[in-house]
């Protein structure tokens, strides 16, 4: 049986609800370089892969000679925005300071890790976490699990024993399954499963610390 001592969480559609401010930042970029915008749904069904793939997917392949002001324009404005609309999921203020307690927490995102530390910090849950993994932090990023490995190596645990990935986009259950660790996908964010299996599937983070006692 696993002895889990570490947990690693995704942090938009995980941790956090992010998708109006990234929609705004988004329609914000296109409207400057006289494109048509997009709706909330449809810019959530962009997010998980990183900034550049979210605005590729915004531009679509033919604006794309447009992506290197886009992406300038997005960043600028969204720096400025990162926490409008944005708000921690229910459940994830109450379990985070319990779960600190007993493992140590990391975040593995795409975002950028800069954007991602001020976001914990403005949300009030910084503290709660031993290391943040941005997607500009390694020189790859999710689904890529070099992000797990590095910190298994860092924190000198095993990933097929002893860490547990948590997250709600295929992304988040294919780069635990490649570094060898458990999987949760935590249901009613941003993304989707797809194909992909995890180990397990939770409604919310309510539900991860009994998840935890049994495993």
């Amino acid at each position: 049986m696993p002895q889990i001592k570490a947990i690693l969480f995704d942090l938009d559609g995980t941790l956090i609800d992010s998708v109006t401010d990234l929609a705004n930042s988004v329609n914000y970029a296109l409207a400057k370089l006289g494109l048509p915008g997009h709706t909330r749904n449809e810019i959530k069904s962009f997010v998980g892969d990183g900034v550049q793939k979210l605005i590729k997917r915004s531009l679509g392949p033919t604006h794309m000679e447009k992506f290197a002001d886009a992406f300038v324009i997005f960043m600028d404005y969204y720096g400025l925005h990162l926490t409008d609309n944005t708000a921690l999921y229910p459940g994830v203020a109450e379990i985070l300071p319990q779960l600190a307690e007993n493992y140590s927490l990391g975040l593995l995102t795409n975002k950028s890790q800069k954007f991602s530390v001020l976001i914990l910090q403005t949300l009030g849950i910084a503290s709660y976490f031993k290391e943040v993994i941005g997607g500009d932090s390694l020189p790859v990023k999710k689904p890529d699990p070099a992000g797990i490995l590095f910190l298994a190596e860092k924190w000198g645990l095993d990933p097929g024993r002893e860490m547990l990935m948590v997250g709600d986009h295929a992304t988040d259950i294919e780069v635990g399954q490649r570094a060898g660790c458990k999987t949760v996908f935590i249901e009613g964010g941003i993304g989707i499963k797809r194909r992909l299996k995890p180990d397990f599937i939770l409604e919310s983070m309510f539900e991860l610390p009994g998840l935890l006692q049994n495993l």
